[in-house]
Parts: structure tokens; C-alpha cells; sequence
């Protein structure tokens, strides 16, 4: 892993996420991808973060998305969501590397996505999550309502959003219980001022699910694959014709 950062072995995916009343993109997530093995980052990002190397892994995404510059590509306003580990949101530095990034993109719209593990030591990560905030940039709790993530963490915090958990969004069709946990989330966003996501998306039975519990921004296989800069759609030139 070391070698493969020296050798910029690592590449970005985007995968968009919609606005679920017109299925415009609104925003895309980058999503580090080390294409020249087969190991997955469910495997490497956790090997990174136990062997201490998941700050370097986040400054390649960032110098990533700065060479893609990915958001002056697609039409209309779109915000560029960037991961950020525990091990980052509870360094300062962080927040230098996120204002480089803004200011290498021309100011373009960001968010950062704090993992779960951020909630284990939250008076840590609070100053640098402020200082991000204060740079313009939104930060948005993942996997909400699983794991670590509660209510309490949206006490502790200061936040602008949640993605819901696609293991919460994949229980819509047959489950009522996560209907109604959904449907209350969407409320309480609302009453917070906090945006709300839901992640996992693959039917349409899903995506209409959402729409009827009043979320109505989505992220998921339905809208679009992961896909590298050169192979996402909205990047390719319009064949002209001859009249």
C-alpha cells in the first residue's frame, strides 16, 4: 500500500447522487479505487487506518479531486462529497487540506462525510469539524442509524447533514418498522435544518419509497455506478450531426 501511494496507484470513482423529485445530480461522491489489484476498499481503507497510513490515503483523494476537477464538468451546481476518517477529523491539518482542495477546484461546493468512528471520541473531532464548517464546507454524518451512529450524536456535533444507511434504505420494501424510522428521520432533518440522504438505493420500489416518507435526495446503483472521470456519463461529448 505504501509502494502504491508512492507510485499514485490509487484512482477516484464518482457516483452521483440525485434529487429524487427530477433525478438531476445534485452532488457526487468520490470513492478511492486501487484498480491495478482486486482488493476492494472495504478491505484496504480499514488495513490503512490499522497501520496508520489513512491520512495519506485522504491527502491522495484530495490531490485526486483536484486533478478531476470533476464538478466543472457536469452541468448546474453540484457538491463534491470527500471521506474523512476518525484519525482525520481530529487533526488540524485536515482542515488546511480541505481549504487547498476548495481553492484547487475554484471554490466548487464541498462536503465531507465523517465515518461513524468519529462518535467515539467526539469532543476530538468537534474543533476540527467547526473549522471545516467555517471553511463553507458541509459536514455529513454516513451510515446514520446504525452502528454508532445515534441521536446523541447529533447533540454532540455540529453537523449540516446525514446519509441514512444502506442497510436501513434496503429494508423499505418489507419492512414497516423501517418505514416509519425513515419517515421520522426525514422529519427531524427538517425540523434541524440538516439535509438528508439515503444511501443503497437499487429498485424502484425503493426510490418511491422515499419519495412517499418526504426524503428526497438518493444515492445508489439505481442512479449510477461508481465510475472513473473519463467514463461518467455527463463527461461525454455530444455526437454532432449534419443537417
Amino acid at each position: 500500500m505504501r509502494q502504491a501511494l508512492a507510485q499514485s496507484e490509487f484512482r477516484l470513482a464518482y457516483q452521483p447522487i440525485v434529487d429524487l423529485r427530477n433525478r438531476r445530480t445534485v452532488g457526487v461522491e468520490a470513492l478511492i479505487r486501487w484498480p491495478r489489484t482486486l482488493v476492494g476498499p472495504d478491505v484496504f481503507i480499514p488495513m490503512a487506518e490499522k497501520i496508520g497510513l489513512i491520512r495519506d490515503i485522504t491527502k491522495q483523494v484530495c490531490l485526486l479531486a483536484a486533478e478531476d476537477c470533476i464538478t466543472r464538468r457536469i452541468p448546474g451546481s453540484v457538491r463534491l462529497s470527500i471521506n474523512l476518517s476518525a484519525a482525520d477529523a481530529e487533526t488540524p491539518e485536515s482542515v488546511e487540506l480541505l481549504s487547498n482542495l476548495s481553492r484547487a477546484l475554484g471554490g466548487a461546493l464541498l462536503n465531507v462525510e465523517l465515518t461513524e468512528r468519529c462518535l467515539l471520541a467526539p469532543e476530538r473531532c468537534d474543533p476540527v469539524i467547526r473549522a471545516i464548517r467555517a471553511l463553507g464546507i458541509q459536514v455529513h454524518l454516513d451510515d446514520f442509524g446504525t452502528g454508532y451512529a445515534n441521536l446523541q450524536s447529533l447533540v454532540e456535533l455540529a453537523l449540516d447533514g446525514i446519509k441514512i444507511d444502506h442497510r436501513l434504505t434496503r429494508c423499505l420494501d418489507d419492512s414497516r418498522a423501517a418505514r416509519e424510522i425513515v419517515r421520522h428521520l426525514g422529519r427531524m432533518a427538517g425540523t434541524l435544518g440538516f439535509s438528508i440522504t439515503a444511501e443503497g438505493v437499487e429498485t424502484e420500489t425503493q426510490a418511491r419509497w422515499l419519495s412517499v416518507l418526504g426524503i428526497h435526495r438518493a444515492q445508489g446503483w439505481l442512479f449510477g455506478q461508481p465510475r472513473f472521470v473519463e467514463d461518467y456519463p455527463a463527461l461525454r461529448p455530444a455526437i454532432k450531426t449534419n443537417n
